[in-house]
């Protein structure tokens, strides 16, 4: 499976938003109370580059990172707007790394010709074990390019239960249950984060707390954790770069994904992912998920309540 770097850069101006590999991850707890209000944010653009000859990646100084050496052809992503550095003109590669202009040359996006579907229906995702966890067997059935179009609600929701309850039954933790009620709120909540990106509105109230007081929801306090991650990617579990997994994309992985970077690839944010999927005091959760076609992106929202 070929590497590749399909970072995305989402900037949610009223919230702590953080990155890690190509999941855009935000977390956020608070004791129940009721809110309202909402606002609409736009995210900046983004566009695939080439590296045009070997390259360095640089810090929020222009300062030249020298372990890291991006190879001539490598692919990514960048945010349109560039930054300037004492006169150099840069672009965003993640929060925290930016590399040349001058380094780089815009890609334009080809639509794909249909490709066959594969003679070998036994071809599988290959899993590589999370640090300090164990392999649950757990496989993705080839899919020959499949499109974001053919993602599954249902399909996301029962890996992702899956997937975090035996990540909390390896620490001894109790399993914690979907709630179809909970489910069809935060599904709702979640229909904003393609144009609103961020726990709060305007006001700075939390936007989920408002869905579930309207919704009658009793609870003691709610957390939320929100991610976008790109269709047809997956990541590398040894160093948590990214691969190229159009021929293996689905539901299901994108679920897989999701949680690894919640829990494993979570610093940037303090954890804060980590620790609210964990929480031995979680109990109910309810899960949203919609695939936004334009960018090839799948945003989800978990909403956990106490």
């Amino acid at each position: 499976m070929k590497k590749t770097n399909f970072h995305k850069l989402v900037a949610a101006v009223v919230a702590i938003t953080s990155i890690a590999s190509g999941l855009f991850i935000d977390s956020k707890v608070t004791a129940a109370k009721s809110v309202s209000g909402s606002i609409v944010l736009k995210a900046p653009a983004v566009k695939m580059v080439k590296v045009k000859r070997k390259a360095n990646l640089y810090n929020n100084k222009g300062r030249k990172l020298k372990k890291i050496v991006l190879k001539k052809g490598r692919k990514l992503t960048v945010i349109k707007k560039a930054k300037k550095i004492r006169g150099k003109k840069f672009y965003f590669v993640t929060k925290n790394r930016l590399i040349l202009a001058k380094d780089v040359t815009t890609l334009k996006t080809k639509a794909k010709k249909p490709q066959n579907l594969p003679t070998n229906p036994s071809n599988t995702q290959d899993k590589v074990t999370p640090p300090n966890s164990t392999n649950t067997g757990t496989t993705q059935t080839a899919k020959k390019n499949a499109k974001i179009e053919s993602f599954s609600l249902s399909e996301f929701r029962q890996e992702f239960l899956k997937k975090l309850n035996e990540e909390r039954a390896q620490r001894g933790l109790n399993a914690v249950s979907e709630d179809a009620n909970l489910d069809e709120i935060v599904q709702n909540r979640t229909k904003l984060l393609p144009d609103n990106f961020a726990h709060v509105d305007a006001a700075g109230n939390f936007i989920l707390n408002d869905f579930f007081n309207k919704a009658g929801v009793k609870r003691h306090s709610t957390a939320e954790c929100l991610a976008m991650f790109p269709w047809g990617v997956d990541v590398n579990h040894s160093d948590n770069s990214l691969l190229d997994a159009t021929k293996n994309a689905s539901s299901a992985l994108v679920a897989d994904n999701m949680i690894y970077e919640y829990i494993y690839n979570d610093a940037e944010s303090n954890w804060g992912h980590r620790d609210i999927l964990l929480d031995p005091s979680a109990k109910t959760i309810g899960l949203g998920a919609i695939a936004e076609n334009e960018s090839e992106q799948i945003y989800s929202s978990v909403g956990v309540i106490y």
